[in-house]
């Protein structure tokens, strides 16, 4: 292979790891820098200047009132009620306070109380909440609006967790009072460590959402490498470096689901904090074993077989002590396993030096990305003893760097092999042609010849097939629509298109595509808001007859333009006589969108002189309402299904009928989220089918009398 080529890629992986570095320090500013954002001062922090719109959110750093042992009531918002206070600050562990002429340890409780000053300002604000050691609650002017775990005075009664949370201040106030309780008693350190971050709901959510996202990217590159590298072994399994850097890759992978914005935690809400815990200091001892075995079998000559042996033994033997000792041990034990990778990496430092030195293959490379990863791991290792406020995450970033750099590497070998192959194929013809009179004494040479060749290209073809196989299964799904708006796009611009009426309805055909795509992204992006409840309901009281009503006629227009009979039946069910109409407290936009979703479906498959009716029945207790069709019904073995995202073997939910699985599933969310439920009353093919949902009727106290509903609902 010319070796200008070879020059061209090492020079784009450069320029590939410059833009990371640019990129790591950016978002070192972006996200842990705030520039001249206030601090807290004696427990206050005043933002009545903080421009929100140009600044953004900021972080609640500085001095808060810190009451040792003690768990203050949030209801006593006044300072005064709460005592003489000493300060702490934030971001910060308590280890190592001075409380009462004595140094505190990670175990305890305490109550953090901060005082907000805010201009008059009614936009909706949120607090990013990162993990808390071990567990606490969060109150605002006295309402609790998180917690994580369960915090308590007693180790029996404490339950740690580790969550990171979007929390909505519903206030209107010119002051917030945060009160946060917070137990320790199975983490060497106590308290918050990282900063609690608090702005306005859209710009912390668009910063949760980032770092969400780059927390997901990273995972999906090392899943795909990992398994890439594991299908490179499967072909050719002398290559054991590929299976150490395969594995690597998975077991970082799974470390990078359990730190940071904490994956498993956001997808499993119920999942062990011990667990997690011994699984995080597993998959670090464990990925620094499968690095030096990597190093170890890349360059056999400059690793030392008995310094490998004893280092995976050290390893292995960490990884069988952890999961037996109590959560309290193993992270006061931290500094045992930082020892093992610190040994770990002076290891493979020297072993990629001598290889540097003697000129080994992707010496120079392996070098220069090792060290990015040698310093980033180095830094975590300081921040978790809270010597450096960077992050947690910097090892990320060069391990990103470092993939990079074994993906040009094995692309170099894999170009040199083909190479090899074609100097070999220009010999042979130029042997057969110049040399007739050695035929017969060359025969059984070139047969050899043409065996390894063939070897060879077998096996070169085997690695491609599998790179391509990985790669169409992870572009097939968005390739899919995107193939079929390039092939309208093609046909217009190669003149195919030639009238403005075809144009016109091409353009139409990308638009509905385009369409179809963003619909499914926003339906998608609102389950998932709905499932981990973080969309704000604008609930109100509304009579159950007039909420109906609105409901129903909304759609009268589109079933009369389809030819259906559409009627209503009011029905308030008493014991022995007709009584008046509850009251329920609903958000009228969500509901539209449960009916619109029912109403819809119906009108779809119901034919034309068919009918849908709409029946409402208040018992006093709930509201229940009955949506029934004529149409075609849906098959039994797909009703346990119905309200199940994507799925789409009923014909109702098929995506040629124009749906993608996610209406009725959205539909449900928000019916429970009202406290009720919906589901399939009756069906059945060629005769229709019964939806139902009901709502729980107001509380007496938020009842309405007949005066107030009637100038509410004339409204």
């Amino acid at each position: 292979m010319p070796l200008e080529r070879i020059s061209r890629r090492v020079a784009a992986f450069f320029t590939i790891v410059v833009f990371l570095i640019v990129g790591l320090i950016a978002g070192e500013r972006l996200f842990f820098n705030y520039g001249n954002s206030p601090t807290a001062v004696r427990g206050e922090m005043d933002l009545r200047g903080w421009d929100w719109d140009r600044k953004g959110h900021l972080p609640l750093n500085g001095e808060w009132e810190f009451y040792w042992n003690e768990f203050k009531p949030p209801e006593d918002l006044a300072a005064e009620r709460f005592g003489t206070p000493s300060y702490a600050s934030l971001p910060g562990s308590w280890n190592g306070t001075t409380k009462d002429g004595k140094v505190l340890t990670g175990e305890g409780y305490a109550t953090y109380r901060l005082e907000i000053l805010l201009s008059d300002d009614e936009r909706v604000l949120a607090l990013r909440l990162p993990p808390i050691y071990t567990s606490y609650k969060l109150w605002v002017n006295g309402k609790e609006i998180a917690s994580a775990g369960t915090a308590s005075k007693s180790e029996l009664e404490s339950k740690p967790h580790f969550l990171t949370q979007l929390a909505v201040a519903h206030t209107h106030t010119k002051e917030l009072v945060l009160v946060l309780q917070v137990s320790n008693y199975s983490h060497e350190k106590g308290g918050i460590r990282q900063p609690i971050e608090f702005g306005l709901f859209e710009s912390v959510a668009r910063a949760k959402q980032l770092a969400v996202g780059f927390d997901t990217l990273l995972i999906g590159c090392l899943l795909i490498m990992g398994l890439y590298h594991l299908g490179l072994f499967v072909v050719r399994t002398k290559e054991l470096a590929m299976l150490y850097f395969g594995l690597f890759c998975l077991v970082f992978c799974l470390r990078m689901a359990l730190i940071g914005e904490m994956v498993v935690t956001q997808a499993f809400p119920r999942f062990n904090w011990t667990l997690a815990l011994v699984l995080e200091y597993l998959t670090a001892d464990l990925s620094m074993l499968l690095f030096v075995l990597f190093f170890s079998s890349m360059y056999p000559r400059e690793s030392s077989r008995k310094i490998t042996t004893y280092f995976c033994t050290l390893t292995l033997a960490y990884a069988v002590v952890i999961p037996l000792l109590p959560t309290m041990l193993i992270t006061k034990w931290l500094i045992v396993l930082q020892l093992i990778i610190g040994a770990g990496v002076c290891y493979i430092l020297g072993i990629i030096v001598l290889a540097f030195l003697r000129r080994r293959e992707g010496g120079g490379l392996l070098l220069f990305a090792s060290l990015i990863f040698a310093a980033t791991i180095i830094n975590d290792m300081l921040y978790a003893h809270e010597l450096v406020q960077t992050t947690d995450k910097m090892s990320a970033f060069g391990l990103l760097i470092f993939i990079f750099s074994q993906s040009v590497l094995l692309s170099v070998k894999l170009s040199r092999g083909y190479g090899s192959e074609e100097k070999l194929s220009a010999a042979l013809t130029q042997l057969n042609s110049g040399l007739h009179d050695k035929i017969k004494e060359r025969t059984a040479d070139l047969e050899q010849a043409n065996l390894e060749l063939q070897r060879k290209n077998d096996e070169l073809s085997r690695m491609e097939k599998s790179r391509s196989r990985l790669l169409s299964n992870i572009s097939h799904d968005l390739g899919t629509p995107l193939t079929t708006i390039q092939c309208y796009l093609e046909a217009v611009l190669d003149g195919i298109v030639d009238t403005e009426e075809q144009k016109e309805r091409y353009l139409q055909l990308i638009h509905s595509k385009v369409v179809s795509m963003d619909r499914l992204i926003e339906d998608l992006f609102q389950l998932s808001q709905l499932e981990a409840r973080q969309v704000t309901f604008k609930k109100q009281l509304m009579r159950t007859d007039r909420l109906i009503e609105l409901l129903f006629s909304r759609y009268e227009l589109d079933t009369r333009n389809a030819g259906i009979h559409y009627t209503l039946t009011l029905r308030a069910d008493g014991d022995d006589q007709p009584r008046e109409f509850s009251a329920v407290e609903v958000d009228l936009e969500r509901l539209h969108q449960v009916f619109s979703n029912l109403i819809f479906n119906a009108i779809k498959f119901t034919p034309e002189g068919g009918s849908i009716q709409v029946e409402m029945i208040d018992d006093g207790e709930q509201l229940l309402c009955r949506v029934s069709d004529t149409g075609g019904g849906i098959n039994e073995q797909d009703l346990p299904y119905v309200f199940d995202r994507f799925y789409t073997s009923n014909r109702s939910r098929n995506s040629a009928a124009g749906g993608k699985g996610l209406g009725l599933s959205i539909s449900r969310e928000i019916i429970e989220y009202h406290g009720g439920r919906i589901w399939v009353e009756r069906t059945e093919p060629g005769r229709g089918t019964v939806f139902c949902f009901t709502i729980p009727v107001a509380s007496p106290q938020k009842k309405l009398d007949r005066q107030q509903s009637n100038c509410l609902f004339s409204s």
